[in-house]
């Protein structure tokens, strides 16, 4: 019951919020070619983006704990010696 609460509070919050930029949507009376740094804005974000994604990925990996390492069990150490 909570899931669907919370889904459908979402759900609504989602249909107003397109509502109202609908509602608030202006025409747009503006021209950028892209001679004017419209390309180096956009080049710049892209390398910023990439740069966030392998920082991230790094840092990731630099957190990661390895699992705390166990003694086997008797099963496998029987399993190990059988093997042998």
């Amino acid at each position: 019951m909570r899931n669907l609460r919370r889904s459908l509070f979402a759900a609504f919050a989602a249909i107003e919020l397109l509502v109202l930029l609908v509602a608030l949507a202006k025409p747009a009376y503006g021209y950028v070619d892209p001679g004017s740094g419209l390309l180096a804005v956009q080049v710049g974000g892209s390398m910023l983006a990439g740069a966030l994604f392998v920082l991230r990925s790094k840092i990731r990996k630099l957190f990661r704990m390895s699992p705390p390492a166990t003694e086997a069990s008797p099963d496998e150490k029987g399993a190990a010696s059988e093997a042998e």
